[in-house]
């Protein structure tokens, strides 16, 4: 089994948007490091200025990664792709055909993972929920507790309905004919009801993916389903190439 490309170009934002204030961080932990550790060395020692100095460089790093909500949005994103394409492996072994992390053609989005199968042709949207949290104050003491999670509306699936629609048309003339691309959102970080469906997308838990994908009718012969899978990897590239 080849080495999967989820969540590769999401990965790759991620890395870029960390990289594009790195001077400025830098800069900042820097003199941070020489306000709090120049004076503790004078004072105790150098020894004792150096791991201040460390400290407080470390600790804004921590704060300015954890804040940085645009970075931790890409970071999760990615994971939560490679995350659904482990539960895909099951697929592959049983001669599904899935593709990671494709490019739309004259787009900026991209299809998380191509699902190609007796099944049909599935298009998997990959999204990594952070569990919600709520704090109590009890016996004087702050902590976090799990918090009610926030409903799916149909915003969360219009990214994935436009993929489906806009790949089923760009596929055509690949294949030369029509096959419908089924969207289906895959979250990860919350659990659903085996019913929900929003805006007709199916909704799912990570680990009733595979299960669902292949429970679903016979809709392609081996034959169509090998020919889907060559004109997919021809007309959606690699997003990150």
């Amino acid at each position: 089994m080849t080495r999967t490309s989820a969540g590769a170009s999401a990965h790759a934002r991620y890395r870029e948007l960390l990289a594009a204030d790195r001077g400025e961080r830098l800069l900042i932990a820097l003199v941070l490091a020489l306000l709090l550790g120049v004076p503790v060395g004078f004072i105790i020692g150098w020894q004792a200025g150096l791991a201040t100095a460390a400290l407080a460089a470390s600790a804004y790093a921590l704060a300015r990664w954890r804040n940085h909500d645009a970075v931790r949005t890409w970071r999760r994103g990615a994971l939560g792709e490679r995350r659904t394409a482990r539960r895909l492996q099951l697929l592959e072994t049983l001669g599904y055909t899935v593709l990671h992390d494709r490019a739309l053609p004259a787009s900026r989005a991209n299809l998380d993972h191509l699902v190609i199968g007796p099944t049909g042709v599935h298009l998997i949207d990959s999204k990594q929920w952070k569990r919600p949290k709520i704090f109590t104050v009890r016996g004087g003491r702050v902590r976090t507790v799990r918090g009610a999670p926030r409903a799916l509306t149909p915003k969360d699936v219009a990214p994935a309905l436009y993929e489906a629609s806009k790949a089923t048309k760009d596929l055509r003339p690949f294949l030369g004919r029509t096959v419908t691309i089924t969207p289906v959102l895959v979250v990860h970080g919350r659990r659903f009801p085996r019913s929900t469906v929003v805006n007709g997308v199916p909704v799912l838990s990570p680990g009733r993916l595979s299960t669902w994908l292949l429970n679903q009718p016979q809709a392609l012969t081996p034959e169509l389903a090998a020919r889907v899978a060559t004109a997919a990897r021809r007309a959606f590239p690699p997003y990150s190439s």
